[in-house]
């Protein structure tokens, strides 16, 4: 079985056709398992400039943009998965895709919110990653987390990557150490994923 790197993977995924975008209503109903109502209550984008990392094809941008948020900008490091994203949320003005890693990208005091559905199991160093959501956000900003059960590697076909699972416990500790506040910690109805909620203190009024 030959190992990929994460980006060989997912522009491998558009070369055999596969967006969530385009799933029929069955596979749609299981890829919402990993966010759902739970996900959407908590990010609550309405009126928001948003930041999403690691948007793929766009299956979650598509329903915050429809939900009525300001503005979002949306990164991934799959140029071949941007490209899709654009063709699928091409309906949609309000908003701007970015080749960028969430390792390097950061634009201080920028969003109100951000979000990020099953892009932190790639994620290596998970600490910087969240320093730089955290700088990007306004002050009262908030980040929202699916957190997914995940092993160590990901078999897809005849290949496998790597990936870098923690648990919900270090996820909290990294996001205090980071500087947020937790909001809420739920489990989807069902159980696929747990939901943080973290927000950035004001930095004047505390």
């Amino acid at each position: 079985m030959k190992v990929v790197t994460t980006l060989e993977h997912y522009e491998l995924l558009i070369d055999e056709g596969n967006d969530p975008v385009q799933d029929p209503p069955l596979l749609q109903a299981y890829m919402n398992r990993w966010d759902g109502d739970i996900f959407f209550e908590a990010l609550k984008a309405e009126n928001k400039v948003v930041l999403d990392v690691g948007i793929g094809t766009g299956r979650i941008a598509k329903s915050v943009l429809n939900a009525g948020c300001q503005f979002l900008v949306g990164i991934d490091i799959s140029p071949k998965s941007l490209e899709r994203a654009r063709s699928n949320l091409s309906m949609f003005s309000n908003m701007k895709l970015e080749l960028a890693d969430a390792h390097q990208f950061i634009r201080p005091n920028t969003f109100d919110a951000a979000y990020s559905v099953l892009t932190f199991l790639h994620i290596e160093d998970k600490e910087k990653a969240l320093k730089n959501i955290y700088n990007s956000l306004k002050n009262n900003g908030s980040f929202v987390l699916s957190v997914s059960k995940d092993d160590e590697w990901f078999e897809c076909g005849s290949r496998k990557l790597k990936l870098y699972p923690i648990d919900v416990d270090e996820y909290v500790r990294l996001f205090q150490s980071t500087g947020f506040q937790i909001q809420s910690i739920q489990e989807t109805e069902s159980k696929y994923a747990t939901i943080i909620k973290g927000k950035k203190k004001d930095q004047i009024n505390g």
